[in-house]
């Protein structure tokens, strides 16, 4: 092996000789741990010379052969009773109380790190050095090692449920450092977290809603240097963060992590180090508090990541990917008045055209000579968001009403439309004279379905949404069929769900119970939401006595925080 490749400096003597050179000469090489075996490693002369060389030697493998094997053997031993030094401690016990238990106690305790640590009974002996041909301790790796046979070998280490539950015994007795390090070596070998967590739910169903806990409080400790800390909370609680991608965040940032100390040691967990930002919880907050409310918000999830392992949607990809602003763009072009034809969606017109064409029934057509309206109020700023089906058709509001007013009007109303469709809307209803057309147009529909809640909460209608599963008029709601699919514009109101959702402190409204299977089936993740169900399938009114199992005071509750 050249030089050049031995780049990091715990490849010198000075690192590896300089543990060792405590060791080398004792007759009892731990006070703490009963290694077996010939010592002391060297007589008192070589000794000298051994702890001379180190001095005046740079790189380990320069090392004479015995003086190698002895650097080896003892580095080993340091690191052994190291690691036990810190097991104890982080079990309560310090190492001069060790010292005076009981040889009974003593052998518990080396059994339960010995198990804890992987660490084999094979380990604790060691072989004095007779001649050259003597192999060099494990401790400094096995390169020929095949990189599947070293994954298997951790694959075996971390599907234990002292990973993965954090309610059981055994989880407490390795510490964070050693199971992340496992896990990252795992991964770098090839292993697949998935794969893993998928197989230990086979084999203990019983605790495996422990999972998602314990992911946590990886991503956790990596980032904070403590498990419990408000980001595990946020992942958890706030974003409500998936098994799935809580498992590729944690594989995300253990690859980052990883990072090789010496190569020629590289057999062996000492070899490699996980990067944890210890007190991180600090300086994770100082950055946070200086960014908006969506930048904080994505920078708690991702940390510093350089490959965002999945995306995670936040206000601005919203408001960026709305397909609706290209039809709010020529709506403007028209000087805010009703296009000719096809106020649509360019991606959703096919659709609607087959779909029309297949509908005997003409309360199931779907009108496109007035604007759709797939959004109503300010539904990224919302408390309470109304999971509608459809909005209703009228020819006396949404034909007749509308031409009777002047051009000005009519601009007036599609300005507030377009709003709407581009998420810039900022009420549910709007008070005052100069809407009184727009409202006319609406039949006053919101304003009659909110009277309780405004009367209860004085502006509430600033804080409560609805969006539209079909953002197209039509008199009664039909669902495509299965084999058509969903409309382009459908997959963004997912996303735009999905969103809310994962703001936690949103309220979802069904109305009646052929809404709530419709609106569950779309967007699964509602199940896991606050909702509330609506008594009346044709009435949105939201009042006490229209709202099931005491919905009225969940809202009341979320428009008043």
């Amino acid at each position: 092996m050249e030089k050049s490749e031995l780049s990091t400096r715990d490849r010198m003597c000075s690192v590896a000789g300089g543990m060792a050179g405590l060791l080398v000469d004792r007759e009892i090489p731990s006070r703490l741990i009963p290694f077996r075996g010939e010592f002391p490693l060297l007589n008192m002369i070589e000794a000298i010379r051994f702890r001379e060389a180190i001095r005046s030697t740079m790189w380990i493998e320069d090392l004479p052969p015995k003086f190698l094997y002895a650097a080896a053997e003892g580095s080993r031993i340091a690191r052994l009773e190291r690691e036990f030094r810190h097991y104890l401690s982080r079990n309560g016990l310090k190492s001069g109380d060790f010292e005076k238990l009981e040889d009974a106690e003593k052998s518990e305790w080396l059994q339960w790190w010995m198990e804890a640590d992987s660490v084999s009974a094979d380990d604790l002996v060691v072989k004095k050095y007779r001649d050259e041909a003597t192999p060099v301790s494990k401790s400094l790796g096995d390169p020929a090692m095949p990189v599947a046979e070293k994954r298997e070998i951790y694959d075996d280490l971390v599907t234990r449920r002292a990973y993965w539950d954090d309610l059981c015994f055994e989880f407490g007795r390795i510490g964070w450092e050693k199971k992340l390090l496992n896990l990252a070596l795992y991964i770098h070998y090839g292993g697949d977290l998935e794969v893993v967590l998928a197989r230990y739910k086979e084999n203990h169903p019983d605790y495996a809603d422990r999972i998602p806990h314990s992911l946590a409080y990886y991503i956790s400790y990596l980032r904070t240097g403590e498990a419990t800390s408000v980001l595990h909370y946020f992942l958890l609680e706030r974003v409500c963060l998936s098994e799935s991608r809580l498992t590729a965040l944690l594989t995300a940032e253990l690859r980052e992590r990883l990072e090789e100390v010496f190569r020629w040691d590289g057999g062996t967990n000492s070899a490699w180090t996980v990067g944890i930002d210890y007190r991180g919880e600090e300086k994770m907050d100082e950055i946070v508090t200086a960014l908006d409310i969506e930048k904080g918000r994505e920078y708690l999830i991702f940390g510093n990541l350089t490959i965002k392992p999945f995306i995670m949607e936040t206000k601005e990809t919203l408001l960026k990917e709305n397909p609706w602003r290209e039809v709010a763009e020529k709506i403007e072009k028209n000087g805010y008045m009703r296009l000719e034809k096809l106020n649509a969606y360019a991606d959703d017109i096919p659709f609607i055209e087959e779909f029309n064409k297949r509908t005997k029934n003409p309360d199931h057509q779907l009108h496109t000579e007035i604007l759709p309206y797939p959004f109503i109020g300010d539904v990224l700023g919302a408390r309470v968001v109304l999971l509608m089906s459809n909005p209703g058709y009228k020819v006396s509001s949404n034909i007749e009403a509308h031409e009777k007013m002047s051009d000005e009007e009519k601009r007036f109303v599609i300005r507030a439309q377009t709003q709407a469709m581009l998420l810039e809307d900022r009420a549910i209803f709007y008070s005052g004279p100069e809407y009184k057309p727009f409202n006319d147009e609406q039949d006053w529909y919101w304003a009659k379905k909110t009277r309780i809640i405004r009367e209860a909460v004085p502006g509430a209608e600033t804080k409560i949404a609805a969006v539209q599963l079909m953002a197209y008029h039509s008199r009664k709601y039909k669902p495509f069929p299965e084999k058509m699919g969903l409309l382009p514009s459908q997959e963004y109101t997912k996303r735009l769900v999905k969103y809310l959702i994962d703001k936690k402190d949103v309220v979802f409204v069904y109305r009646g119970i052929k809404n709530k299977a419709r609106w569950l089936d779309f967007v699964p993740e509602l199940e896991n939401a606050t909702c509330v169900e609506l008594s009346s399938s044709l009435n949105a009114c939201l009042s006490e006595k229209n709202c099931k199992d005491g919905g009225f005071e969940k809202i009341k509750a979320a428009l008043t925080e």
